[in-house]
């Protein structure tokens, strides 16, 4: 079976963007691929002090064809997907997961007060998430696509979308913090001996959310703004 050469510079954003299943690993090693999709891989194993060749054997072994990033030539169509796979199940899923998480720190508040913490936290994040993406498909997404087209950009919009993707990039690393906040506070969702159905329900959900939120910032982060750059640098 031939194996797989990894260069020690790789940028991990570009990793996961070649093999969507590298985001498993580096998501089990408490590796940052999204906010940190520049980081090398390198400098990644050093941070969090693994050996590079183990880190190598275990993205070596996992399964997965290539993300469809690459078959995504067009920024439009990649922002359409996007709002697609994560938008909207999150305006569908959050009012949900915002009830149950207040419902389980309401009952099970007493012995675990971290819950409360959580049910703040998580408050927060909802609020956050909500505005941001509303954000996106208000004000960048569609200045991104009219850059797709060929147009030419008011000085105005150049400066605006500028700015927006910084302001979004800034956003995303506050989110990524919350949702560390909540990892911790959960002791990384670990199941408690009294949870309910409700509670092991709650935390498997926190838990997807925020792998899904980590796929998403990356899928921004380290594809649909770099191509947004380039096609700016273009004009």
């Amino acid at each position: 079976m031939e194996h797989v050469q990894f260069d020690p510079d790789a940028r991990l954003g570009d990793l996961v963007a070649s093999n969507p299943e590298y985001a498993r690993v580096f998501e089990s090693l408490d590796i940052d691929y999204c906010c940190g999709g520049a980081t090398s891989l390198a400098t990644a194993c050093e941070e969090a002090d693994l050996a590079l060749e183990r880190v190598a054997e275990r993205l070596d072994g996992a399964d997965g064809a290539p993300d469809r990033e690459h078959e995504w030539d067009s920024p439009t169509q990649l922002a359409n997907v996007i709002v697609w796979d994560h938008h909207r199940p999150l305006r569908r899923n959050l009012p949900d997961l915002e009830a149950l998480v207040e419902k389980v720190a309401d009952v099970h508040g007493d012995s675990h007060p971290e819950l409360q913490e959580v049910e703040s936290e998580f408050q927060d994040l909802v609020d956050d998430m909500f505005h941001h993406i509303d954000d996106e498909e208000q004000n960048a997404f569609p200045v991104i696509k009219k850059l797709d087209t060929g147009a030419d950009l008011t000085a105005d919009e150049r400066a605006r979308i500028e700015d927006e993707i910084d302001h979004l990039e800034a956003e995303h690393s506050e989110t990524a913090d919350r949702l560390e906040r909540i990892n911790d506070l959960t002791d990384g969702y670990a199941v408690p001996e009294d949870a309910c159905a409700s509670y092991r329900r709650m935390l498997e959900r926190l838990e997807n959310l925020e792998r899904d939120t980590h796929m998403h910032v990356h899928r921004e982060n380290n594809v649909l703004f770099p191509k947004a750059a380039d096609l700016l640098a273009e004009r």
